[in-house]
This record gives C-alpha cells, sequence and structure tokens, in this order.
C-alpha cells in the first residue's frame, strides 16, 4: 500500500513540475518544441542511443516527429490524404501519436504480437504481421509500422502481408533500425542467445538490422516507395523539432539517419 501511494505522489510530482515547466517556457520562449505532444523546453532529453532526442512527455524520438512532420508539412503525405476518413492499421501503436491518427481515421485499429503471459490492453489484433489470416484481402486503406519489422522472423513475408491488406491507393509506412552506411540488411537467425543479439543488432529482440536495401524490399512486394528523412524539411523545421540528432551517436548500431518508407500500392 505504501509503495503504490508512494508511485502516485511520484507521479503527481511529475505533472506537476511539467506543468510548471510549460508555463515557464511559454514566457521566456523555447528552443525545442515536440511536434506531437507539443512539450516545449530548450533541449529535448537523452537515451541510450542518442543525446538530446527523448521527449520526456510522450516519449517520441527522431522517427516518429518526422512522421508528424510528414503528416502536417508534405502535401503528398498529409493527415488529410493519408489518414483522414480511411481504415488505418497501426502495430505496436505509440500512443501519443496513435491518439492523433485515431482522431482522423474513419476506422482505426491496433495490432501487435505478444507473449501470452503480456496484457494486451487495448490491442485489437493479436497478429503476427507475417501472417495475418485474421484480416481479409484489402481490408485497410493505411497500414503503420514503425520499428516492428526488425523483431519479426520473416520479415519479408511481413511486407508481402502488408500489401495484400491494402487496398489498392493504400499506403504503408515503415521505419526499421538502419546501421549508418549499411548497404546490404544483415541477419543471422541462428543467433538465439539475447545477449549475442544485443551485441549484434543492437537489441536482445532484434533479429536483424537493417541497410539502404530496405527500400529495395518494398519495391520488391510491389509497392512504389518514397523515403522521407530530414531533407525533405527546412533547417529551422528540423531543429524545432529534432528531426536529426542534434549530436550524431557514436555508437556503431546506431541509426543516426533516420527515414520514413511511405508505400503506395
Amino acid at each position: 500500500m505504501l509503495m503504490r501511494i508512494l508511485r502516485l505522489i511520484k507521479r503527481i510530482l511529475k505533472k506537476f513540475c511539467l506543468h510548471l515547466s510549460q508555463i515557464y517556457y511559454y514566457i521566456v520562449g523555447n528552443e525545442v518544441e515536440c511536434n506531437i505532444c507539443h512539450y516545449k523546453v530548450n533541449k529535448l532529453r537523452s537515451d541510450f542511443w542518442h543525446l538530446y532526442c527523448h521527449c520526456p512527455k510522450c516519449g517520441s524520438g527522431v522517427r516518429q516527429r518526422l512522421l508528424m512532420a510528414a503528416f502536417t508539412i508534405i502535401n503528398n503525405f498529409s493527415i488529410q490524404r493519408i489518414i483522414k476518413d480511411k481504415k488505418v492499421l497501426h502495430f505496436a501503436p505509440e500512443k501519443s501519436l496513435g491518439k492523433f491518427i485515431k482522431e482522423h481515421a474513419s476506422i482505426y485499429k491496433t495490432a501487435d504480437f505478444l507473449a501470452p503471459e503480456y496484457s494486451y490492453g487495448k490491442i485489437d489484433y493479436n497478429v503476427d504481421i507475417s501472417d495475418m489470416k485474421e484480416i481479409s484481402n484489402e481490408a485497410f486503406d493505411c497500414v503503420i509500422a514503425c520499428d516492428v519489422l526488425e523483431h519479426v522472423r520473416n520479415h519479408i513475408s511481413g511486407i508481402k502481408e502488408v500489401y495484400r491488406i491494402l487496398n489498392f491507393g493504400g499506403y504503408c509506412i515503415f521505419t526499421v533500425p538502419q546501421k549508418d552506411n549499411l548497404e546490404k540488411t544483415f541477419e543471422d537467425l541462428s543467433v538465439i542467445d539475447p545477449n549475442e543479439r544485443e551485441k549484434i543488432f543492437g537489441q536482445s529482440d532484434h533479429l536483424r538490422i537493417y541497410g539502404n536495401d530496405f527500400r529495395d524490399m518494398l519495391e520488391n512486394a510491389g509497392f512504389a516507395v518514397t523515403v522521407v528523412d530530414e531533407k525533405f524539411f527546412n533547417e529551422k523545421i528540423v531543429k524545432k523539432h529534432v528531426l536529426f540528432p542534434p549530436i550524431l551517436s557514436k555508437h556503431p548500431l546506431a541509426t543516426n539517419y533516420r527515414k520514413v518508407f511511405f508505400g503506395k500500392k
């Protein structure tokens, strides 16, 4: 009981301090603003991989903010064109980003593939993206999967399944961890030890690390692909919303050059 009370007090204090900080930055001005939750600050927080790239309010990283920037700035990939009044399936949904998408979609469904001992919460489909028998052909207008495929054993089947369940003219939206300057995706499915996977792929539950050939994988499945990165936006927008790491990570497996892959069926 005491621990529950202490955790509650901690959450209340955290929210109170966050609220005070936003009042302060509203008055004195700020250099950085998360374009998803509109958290204002001069520097975002750091995490294990990157300095000053993590939003402490909504948890967004560069990849989520890049996607939001595409939705709100690039006409061809605007929320009105791709999401508005559309049927959307969102894998491993990020809470704040998912809330924004749900507000515009006509139908918004979520999906993930978790072990039986996990709580699924409000996930609509407990489904393996590489084998979605529960979902019929051409059931959705948009499928979003940010940093999902690196967890999937048969990721090529996953891409093909996404193509199958999309309506013609619909879009897939993918992000994947890509090692800087790696041309060809590297995987070794014989590695099953979590510690070894972390050393080789950067995380214990990753099965591969992607290279620049990820675009080819999508095109081979039939998608017409556009790759969106920070170069699509002016320098002021990039800095304000941290669409590119302000300091490049020195970790050999870090994804410094984040990309969002839009594939049209």
